[in-house]
């Protein structure tokens, strides 16, 4: 079974990951669109599930939305009650806070690398040995390689899971934090109420609109804005991206296996369509894409970041190992 891991880990985690989002932006408490038009009140008020599976993800959904709420409202209402530096700063600070989950999957790749040369060796020495008893020897070999180097195969996969929950809080928050309900205020008087973290300049250089606003909802500036977002946001997860492929002078070093090549081929197309997936989403709401868009630029600097922590953390497991 971990041997069936290890060598589908990228195909594991890419049909995890779209999956997951599928599921979590699409269908997560929406069962009679609750999600969507309710307004933030109290926090046990965010675990009224509809059904078994909204409350399976809803759970740790809800555990972090409204205290996100909270640190979005407020920090907006500490910078002149404004909706875009909630946003702003609260992507940025809980993105940090959560800065060792994405450490921890910089340290599963950097164990797999360092893996590869005797793992390339370990493959082609049983390449043509398809007998049982040579193929539970070969397992037991890759035991001892994983021992070594105190690699999990579903490390990554767990790591992706717990980062869901932080992902769809703040998306939450973004999506649901200035709506507004209907509410009877008595002799048949019908008033609009905002929510208890709304902010009230929703507005970008008091000029734009975010609140409410999409690529077909809004003043045509407004449009205008969403899609320049959608576009910007695009274009700097491509180039993270690229960034982040570029292969660091330690795995120059390093003999892989020609499946390798295969890999990162499908893990460029696996990038492709979640960009475009994460553009047209972005589409759907300007504060949405905004979020996005500050992710994005964090996650450069944390790439980078990341590179160099990977390059020490490499030579040091490398020297332990010998």
């Amino acid at each position: 079974m971990k041997l069936f891991f290890y060598k589908n880990w990228l195909k594991i985690a890419a049909v995890f990951v779209i999956s997951l989002l599928l599921v979590s932006l699409t269908s997560c408490r929406t069962s009679s669109n609750y999600w969507y038009s309710h307004v933030y009140t109290t926090w046990g008020a965010e675990f009224h599930f509809q059904s078994f599976w909204d409350g399976f993800w809803g759970w740790p959904v809800s555990i972090l939305s409204y205290p996100f709420a909270w640190l979005c409202s407020s920090i907006g209402k500490a910078l002149g009650n404004s909706y875009i530096w909630g946003i702003v700063f609260t992507t940025i600070i809980i993105r940090t806070v959560a800065w060792p989950i994405y450490s921890r999957q910089n340290g599963v790749s950097v164990k797999m690398q360092l893996m590869q040369p005797e793992m390339d060796k370990l493959q082609k020495k049983y390449a043509f040995r398809k007998d049982e008893a040579s193929q539970q020897k070969m397992k037991q070999e890759m035991m001892l390689i994983y021992k070594k180097y105190k690699f999990n195969p579903l490390g990554c996969v767990f790591t992706m899971f717990i980062q869901f929950p932080i992902f769809v809080a703040m998306y939450e928050v973004v999506r649901r934090i200035n709506l507004t309900q209907v509410v009877d205020a008595g002799n048949g008087v019908l008033i609009e109420s905002y929510g208890k973290f709304a902010l009230a300049d929703t507005k970008l250089f008091g000029f734009f609109e975010l609140n409410g606003t999409s690529a077909t909802v809004g003043a045509i500036q407004d449009r205008i804005l969403c899609v320049a977002i959608a576009i910007l946001y695009a274009g700097i997860t491509f180039l993270s991206q690229k960034l982040a492929q570029r292969k660091p002078s330690y795995m120059k070093k390093t003999t892989y296996n020609p499946k390798a090549n295969d890999q990162a081929k499908q893990m460029k197309i696996m990038n492709i369509v979640m960009i475009v997936m994460f553009f047209f989403i972005a589409l759907s709401s300007t504060a949405l894409g905004i979020y996005w868009l500050i992710g994005a630029i964090y996650q450069i600097f944390q790439s980078y970041i990341g590179r160099k922590m990977n390059e020490r953390a490499y030579y040091k497991m490398k020297k332990e190992s010998i």
